[in-house]
């Protein structure tokens, strides 16, 4: 018996003598780097552990994967988490790892070497849990052609928008895409593939991009719907702003704190339309604005509390020329364009009985203006779009038409970074009369110093609503009381 616990003995000690150790590892000083054991989780000396070496990693599945000691732990010592897994080899036989996994707002996958292997992923994904409740004031609405339609009552849960984006880089450091999808429960309950694009940097001051995405026109519009002041845009922005088309874009700088964007595509908001569905004309479109005393940032609202003023003002422009198909047809693209009573532009009798408007000139500029300082800001655009040189199967009483409107939105951080309280006055007028929109809400981030988590309210009283627009719970012919109230999540 002694003999035997022994001879166990001796070959437990030559076992060990050839047994190496991995280590799950966050923030050496050299990452990437094969360290020598810790004890903590052990492997024979052949299993390899080296992310993007499939042949070693191929090596190790045949390896005996033995726990000592206790569970590997953890280890966090900076703001963004990073998870390391690193070889353990014998000395002169180091690996260098390929890449690593981290959240970095957004959960990802970087390389340690850039230029080595240039590809990235980050992941990011948000979500808006909404309800909405409208009391109307009038039964119906009539519309410049005399076609008179129901205004409903309405009261109902949504999920407005759920998106899961990736972006990054791949093949080269200087080119990057992105890929955004979207849910909602107002669309049909199907997903969209929203914007996808893929761009290249040209220098540190200009890139192009090529894809799907927003036409570069409106501020609020191209700020995105997860930084707006109230649950959704002003009903003037939504009345006046371009949508998405495929085409090129120019991103660049001007000085120290300008900034421009150029665009080439499709239509002013062709969308998801495929081709037989738009005309032969092309879109251009620009905006620029200017953060003279630093970055404004993503937010309207004064989340940071900024000591010192920050001013954003700018203005855009789009000229977008839309014609009828070859028999004088309107076609789809000519869809969104509405008169200031919510009549549609392509709706036979919309500007004469019995006349059909099948090709117009759409000119649009836009100017705003945003500032925020001490928890207090403030934001408004005012819009102005021609429509000129209709084609039309009769006579029209005018040749061309102007249309114009602004917002304004204001509010305050009751509690710093907890609480904030605002307030909305929009405006449409033109040719069919004016429309207005007034509105007052707050916003509550539950979380400390983290607006990732944000329930909202607000209240929009509507005077015949001109725009038609399920994102925002605004429909044509609205005239009453709009609630909403949403939780909105990402990560």
């Amino acid at each position: 018996m002694i003999a035997r616990a022994l001879t166990a003995l001796i070959v437990l000690i030559i076992f060990n003598s050839n047994v190496v150790g991995k280590d799950y590892v966050a923030g050496n000083s050299d990452p990437g780097t094969v360290n020598q054991p810790s004890g903590e989780l052990s492997l024979t000396k052949d299993v390899v552990f080296a992310l993007g070496d499939s042949e070693k990693n191929e090596a190790s599945k045949n390896s005996n994967l033995e726990l000592t000691k206790e569970t590997p732990s953890f280890v966090s010592p900076t703001e963004n988490s990073v998870l390391r897994i690193e070889e353990t080899a014998s000395p002169g036989n180091e690996e260098k790892l390929d890449y690593f996994a981290a959240y970095d707002k957004g959960f990802g996958i970087f390389p340690y070497d850039k230029k080595k292997n240039p590809f990235e992923l980050k992941i990011n994904g948000w979500i808006q849990f909404r309800h909405h409740a409208f009391a109307r004031e009038v039964d119906s609405w009539t519309d410049n052609a005399g076609i008179t339609r129901p205004v409903r009552n309405r009261n109902a849960f949504d999920i407005e928008r759920a998106r899961l984006s990736f972006k990054g880089t791949a093949l080269d450091p200087r080119l990057t895409y992105f890929y955004q999808l979207d849910g909602d429960t107002d669309g049909r309950h199907t997903v969209d593939f929203f914007d996808y694009w893929w761009a290249w940097k040209v220098s540190d001051r200009f890139r192009l991009q090529f894809g799907k995405r927003k036409v570069s026109a409106s501020r609020q519009w191209l700020l995105g719907a997860r930084r707006t002041r109230f649950i959704d845009r002003p009903m003037s922005n939504d009345f006046f702003r371009p949508d998405r088309t495929i085409g090129i874009w120019g991103q660049g700088k001007t000085g120290e704190n300008g900034h421009y964007e150029l665009m080439l595509g499709n239509g002013y908001r062709t969308s998801n339309l495929p081709n037989r569905s738009t005309d032969d004309k092309l879109t251009v479109a620009m905006t620029q604005y200017f953060d003279p005393f630093g970055d404004f940032g993503g937010q309207l609202v004064d989340f940071d509390y900024n000591c010192d003023p920050l001013i954003r003002f700018g203005h855009s422009f789009v000229y977008s020329p839309i014609t009828s198909d070859a028999l004088g047809n309107p076609l789809a693209e000519t869809d969104f364009i509405r008169m200031t009573d919510g009549t549609r532009l392509g709706e036979a009798g919309a500007l004469s009985p019995g006349v059909t408007v099948s090709g117009v000139d759409v000119f649009f500029y836009g100017v705003d203006l945003a500032a925020k300082w001490r928890g207090w800001s403030f934001d408004s655009e005012v819009f102005f779009r021609w429509l000129e040189n209709f084609e039309t199967d009769g006579a029209v009483p005018v040749d061309s038409l102007m249309q114009r409107g602004f917002y304004v939105e204001g509010g305050k951080f009751i509690i710093p970074q907890k609480l904030d309280v605002n307030f909305r006055y929009s405006e449409v007028a033109g040719l069919l009369g004016d429309r207005t929109e007034y509105a007052a809400g707050f916003n509550w981030y539950p979380m400390e110093n983290n607006y990732k988590l944000k329930w909202s309210f607000d209240l929009t009283v509507l005077d015949g609503s001109p725009l038609n627009n399920a994102a925002s719970d605004i429909l044509v012919g609205d005239d009453g009381t709009l609630f909403r109230t949403q939780i909105q999540a990402e990560f």
